[in-house]
């Protein structure tokens, strides 16, 4: 991906070839693997936080109880990645133009969390 990077001007730290940087990606093939692939590597990296804070959850218990957010206008994809990768979805209702507002994913959140929840993603 350092081809796409340097032709775009990204700086270096996007790119993969520098030994000092995190830089790298990829392309996807289509928007629903794209979204797929996001939510996992989002859960792994949730996962991975919550059980260096409590060891004794496994990733079971804790992929249980997470939760991802999106409009209710969003793609399917977005509901299809998060069946295959076994977590809820809220969906949050889009205003009269359509358009997912901060105050309702907050509240969304702040319901979620007061039942226990794990908010890890939003699309």
């Amino acid at each position: 991906m350092d081809w796409l990077a340097k032709m775009i001007g990204l700086p270096n730290d996007f790119l993969h070839s520098q030994a000092d940087t995190t830089g790298g990606g990829v392309i996807q093939t289509t928007a629903s693997e794209a979204t797929l692939v996001a939510l996992l590597a989002a859960r792994k990296e949730v996962i991975r936080r919550i059980q260096s804070q409590f060891p004794y959850l496994s990733p079971a218990e804790i992929n249980g109880r997470l939760i991802a957010y999106c409009s209710d206008q969003a793609h399917s994809s977005v509901e299809k990645a998060c069946l295959i990768g076994l977590v809820k979805l809220h969906f949050v209702p889009s205003d009269d133009k359509l358009r997912l507002r901060g105050n309702a994913l907050r509240q969304a959140i702040a319901n979620d969390k007061e039942n226990g929840l794990i908010p890890f993603y939003v699309n």
